[in-house]
């Protein structure tokens, strides 16, 4: 199912733009797909350069890498095969974490009854996300750095078929951990702000110096060469009272080279929570701030989650491009849904995986966010009880004929 022997991609920078050359038994037939494919990847806003190599995002390989290649050919295999496979393993290695975050989203997944995966357990996961083709493996938490093993799982990411990244809250980035993060091999990482406002931020996760030390360990990275990012989310009120700009005024002036902005989803302990759900003026507003930072002559890049996950980008990215573990081995869409397809100790990663993207609601690119959307969560979400324990096997979840019906033909909501 995995093997691409049939088809290799080599690439090379003429003047200022990518071109990649399609080989193998099918090259000649996808080489016209090649083309457009780097047609539109030298359209991109390049946010940074590594050995020469231009970086469009973090969350994905520079070009031309053997990894980046390895992202196209993901393309090419799902046009071939009729099948979703990943981009982005999203593995969390621990649940502890320093903070206190009300709105932490992993907070409910934890279990005092359940033993994290081992090392050894974890490598199996990702080899096996690499076998499916994932260019980008993520290490969350939790706070990862709080799992001592987290360097050794950075080592062990084959460079060649994949980058590695943390999401962070940047307590531990002292100068000794941000070297053994280096040398390990770290690509790139995402450290989470809450607020422009330090106070607030600090009070957000009950840590007090928890916003000055992560933008001190940030530029400890940077330094080290590890490209760094900001993870953060929108609200109502941080749109319009100038909050969210401040921040990324804030990062372009530290040298992030890219801000993520998700959208204020209902999750964690929020699960049954919509109120914070973006207005469509807000997203109007959203979509605009980051445009104007993003096509700014600064090299900054901006993810505006409210453009990529919607019908005029990607949709929803889980079961499509990624997949999400709890610390205990359980696969979900994405860390924000709570539906499990099965467990890394029961059966292959490759498994769960072909499970996940075969099921009828999960088998085609949905157009918006699923936990945002009315008609998911009518079915998904709203027949939950009140704290249950997450997250929740699919074949636990009610069916329901006439959501299924809606599902399929909004997608939307």
């Amino acid at each position: 199912m995995t093997s691409f022997d049939f088809l290799h991609i080599e690439s090379e920078i003429i003047g200022n733009k990518i071109v990649g050359k399609a080989g193998g038994v099918l090259g000649k037939m996808l080489q016209s797909y090649v083309d457009q494919f780097f047609e539109k990847l030298n359209t991109l806003k390049v946010i940074a350069k590594v050995n020469g190599m231009h970086v469009y995002n973090l969350y994905n390989p520079p070009f031309p890498s053997q990894a980046g290649m390895r992202f196209l050919e993901r393309k090419l295999r799902m046009m071939l095969y009729k099948m979703a496979f990943p981009v982005t393993a999203n593995l969390a290695i621990t649940h502890k974490c320093q903070c206190q975050c009300i709105h932490c989203s992993a907070d409910p997944f934890i279990d005092p009854a359940k033993k994290d995966l081992t090392v050894d357990e974890i490598k199996t996961v990702v080899d096996g996300a690499l076998d499916l083709g994932a260019s980008l493996v993520i290490y969350v938490g939790g706070e990862p750095m709080l799992r001592e093993e987290l360097y050794e799982l950075i080592q062990h990411v084959d460079k060649t078929k994949a980058i590695s990244m943390i999401f962070t809250n940047g307590l531990l980035l002292t100068e000794e951990n941000v070297q053994k993060l280096a040398r390990a091999g770290l690509f790139s990482l995402n450290i989470s702000i809450d607020s422009s406002e330090s106070e607030l931020h600090d009070e957000f996760r009950a840590v007090p110096g928890c916003y000055k030390k992560a933008f001190e360990g940030a530029e400890r990275c940077r330094k080290a060469g590890i490209l760094t990012g900001i993870s953060t989310y929108a609200t109502s009120e941080s749109i319009m009272s100038g909050k969210l700009e401040k921040l990324l005024r804030i990062a372009r002036d530290q040298g992030f080279s890219e801000v993520t902005i998700f959208d204020c989803i209902p999750s964690g302990r929020f699960l049954k929570d919509t109120s914070k759900i973006l207005t469509a003026e807000d997203r109007k507003q959203l979509i605009a701030i980051s445009k104007k930072f993003h096509e700014s002559n600064h090299p900054m890049g901006i993810n505006c989650m409210s453009i990529i996950n919607s019908p005029r980008g990607v949709g929803c990215y889980g079961a499509q491009s990624q997949f999400y573990m709890t610390a205990y081995g359980d696969i979900n869409p994405c860390d924000f849904n709570p539906i499990n397809f099965g467990n890394v100790r029961d059966m292959p990663i490759q498994e769960i995986w072909k499970k996940m993207v075969t099921h009828p609601d999960f088998s085609k690119r949905y157009p918006t966010c699923r936990m945002q959307s009315k008609a998911y969560r009518k079915k998904y979400i709203d027949p939950l009880p009140p704290n249950v324990r997450l997250p929740v096997r699919i074949e636990d979840i009610p069916s329901a004929d006439a959501v299924d019906q809606e599902i399929s033909l909004a997608g939307v909501g």
